[in-house]
C-alpha cells in the first residue's frame, strides 16, 4: 500500500484541445467511449492502495462532479479514504492560465493534514498504467529527493511538440526540464509524474509562490534540478496516451483500437474504474454493422462503422458510413451520411451535410450541440 497522498494536477497553458475544452475540463473528456480521463489516474492510485486523493480541476467542474458523484465506483476505503475535488475559482471566471502552484498554495492546509508521508503528483492528460506503490519504493530506495517518471520516444520530431522533456545524465539524474522543439528524433519525454516527501512538496509550493505568480509546479522542479536537490528519473516502459491538442486526442482514441493496446488496458488485475449506467445494449438495425470499433451501450446503428470509437446513445442512420471517427455520446447521424476522420462532440446532429471528412493529422471537429 503506497503511503502517499495522490494529487491529480490539471493541465498547463500549453495544453488546449481546441473546441472540446471550451465545454469541459480535460478531466471530463471521454476516452474509449465509456471512460473519462480522470478515471485513469484515480484507478492507478486506488489500485496502488492510495485512498487519499486530491483532484484539481481548471474549467467548468460540473461535468466532473456529475461523473464522480460520491466516488464509490473507485473502490476507495469508505471509513478513512477521501477523494477531494478542488475546482479552480477565479473572480473573472477564467482559470485556464492560472498555474497549478496557486491552487496547491490555496489548499496547503488540507494537504498538510494528510497522514501520508509522501506525495505523488500525476497529470490528467497523460494516461498510463502504473503501480505507484512500486514506484514509491523505487523512489525511497534510490535516496532521491524527487523522482520524475519519463518515457523514451523516437518520434519527437513529428509529435509531442511543445511538451516537456528531461535532460538526463548517465546516472539518470535530471539536469533540467526542457520543451520539445522538434529538433531531435529521440527525446526523454516527461510524464509529469513527481514523487517526493510531503514536506518537500510543501516547501516547493511555498518557494514557487515566492519566486513568481506565474510559476507552475514543473518550474520549481526545474529550479531544484540545478540546485542542491537530488532529482532522478524513473523510466516507464509501458504504453501511454498523451493528449495535448485535438489531433492527439483523436489519434490516442484511435490508437486504443489496436488489439495489443486493448489487451493491456483490459486487465482484470488492474481495473479501470468508472461510473456505470443502467442502459440498454446497442442494437444493429437494417443491416447495420461495426468492425474494429469500440461501441458503447444504447446506440442504434443502421449504417456501417469501421475503425471508430462510438460513445453512448449514438444514433447512426441507414446506409451511413462512419470510418476513423471519434463520436461522443448522444450524437445523431442521418441516413446516407459519409463521415471520416472526425471528432463529433456531444448532442451534435449531422443531417444536411452528407459528406464530411478530415485527415488523420487534422481531424474535422463538430462542436457540441451543433447542427450540420
Amino acid at each position: 500500500m503506497a503511503n502517499a497522498l495522490g494529487i491529480i494536477s490539471y493541465n498547463d497553458s500549453s495544453v488546449f484541445v481546441e473546441g472540446m475544452q471550451e465545454y469541459r475540463p480535460l478531466a471530463a473528456f471521454n476516452f474509449m467511449g465509456r471512460y473519462r480521463l480522470v478515471d485513469f489516474p484515480i484507478s492507478n492510485m486506488t489500485n496502488s492502495g492510495m485512498d487519499e486523493i486530491h483532484l484539481f480541476v481548471n474549467g467548468n467542474p460540473k461535468p466532473v462532479f456529475e461523473h464522480i458523484g460520491r466516488g464509490r465506483q473507485y473502490n476507495i476505503n469508505s471509513k478513512h479514504g477521501n477523494l477531494e475535488i478542488v475546482p479552480l475559482w477565479k473572480e473573472n471566471g477564467r482559470g485556464q492560465f492560472t498555474p497549478d502552484v496557486e491552487s496547491y498554495y490555496d489548499n496547503l492546509h488540507s494537504i498538510m493534514r494528510s497522514k501520508a508521508d509522501y506525495v505523488i503528483v500525476a497529470p490528467i492528460n497523460i494516461l498510463y498504467k502504473a503501480n505507484f506503490d512500486e514506484l514509491l519504493e523505487n523512489h525511497i530506495e534510490s535516496g532521491a529527493d524527487i523522482s520524475v517518471l519519463y518515457a523514451n520516444i523516437d518520434d519527437a520530431k513529428d509529435n509531442y511538440i511543445g511538451c516537456d522533456t528531461l535532460a538526463l545524465n548517465k546516472q539518470k539524474g535530471v539536469a533540467g526540464i526542457e520543451k520539445n522543439l522538434g529538433k531531435y528524433k529521440n527525446r526523454t519525454l516527461s510524464l509529469q509524474t513527481y514523487i517526493m516527501s510531503k514536506e518537500l512538496f510543501v516547501e516547493a509550493v511555498n518557494e514557487a509562490k515566492k519566486i513568481s505568480s506565474m510559476y507552475w509546479f514543473k518550474d520549481i522542479i526545474n529550479d531544484f534540478c540545478s540546485g542542491d536537490y537530488d532529482v532522478r528519473g524513473i523510466s516507464y516502459r509501458g504504453k501511454f496516451y498523451y493528449i495535448y491538442d485535438l489531433t492527439s486526442y483523436y489519434q490516442e482514441n484511435s490508437d486504443i483500437l489496436k488489439k495489443e493496446n486493448l489487451r493491456e488496458l483490459n486487465d482484470p488485475k488492474w481495473p479501470i474504474y468508472t461510473r456505470t449506467y443502467d442502459s440498454s445494449p446497442t442494437i444493429y438495425l437494417n443491416g447495420g454493422s461495426a468492425q474494429n470499433s469500440l461501441i458503447s451501450n444504447s446506440c442504434e446503428i443502421s449504417g456501417t462503422v469501421t475503425n471508430s470509437v462510438i460513445g453512448r446513445g449514438v444514433k447512426i442512420g441507414h446506409d451511413a458510413v462512419i470510418d476513423n471517427c471519434v463520436i461522443l455520446p448522444d450524437v445523431t447521424i442521418a441516413p446516407n451520411a459519409n463521415l471520416s476522420h472526425m471528432v463529433i462532440d456531444k448532442f451534435a446532429t449531422i443531417t444536411k451535410k452528407k459528406v464530411l471528412a478530415g485527415i488523420e493529422e487534422k481531424p474535422l471537429y463538430i462542436a457540441r450541440r451543433e447542427q450540420v
